[in-house]
């Protein structure tokens, strides 16, 4: 059936690396499980800040047209 998660490789792929990241964020912290929908939240703040292979401009510079500032990230 056209539409279904079956047919959207991308799309199923990213989700799974974005999920598998929150894990192993939550994982390595002492956070509650709960808090999973603000780490993906952080996760995604990195992912678009992030360059990938086919373009060789983040999607915030796509987006934005400036590059983004990453002096404010820690660990």
């Amino acid at each position: 059936m056209p539409g279904t998660s079956q047919q959207n490789g991308v799309s199923e792929t990213h989700n799974r690396i974005l999920m598998d990241m929150v894990r192993s964020m939550l994982s390595n912290s002492t956070l509650h499980v709960s808090l999973w929908m603000y780490a993906l939240k952080i996760v995604m703040y990195f992912w678009i800040r992030v360059p990938c292979k086919a373009v060789p401009k983040t999607p915030f510079e796509l987006w934005m047209n400036r590059t983004p500032s990453i002096r404010h990230m820690h660990v």
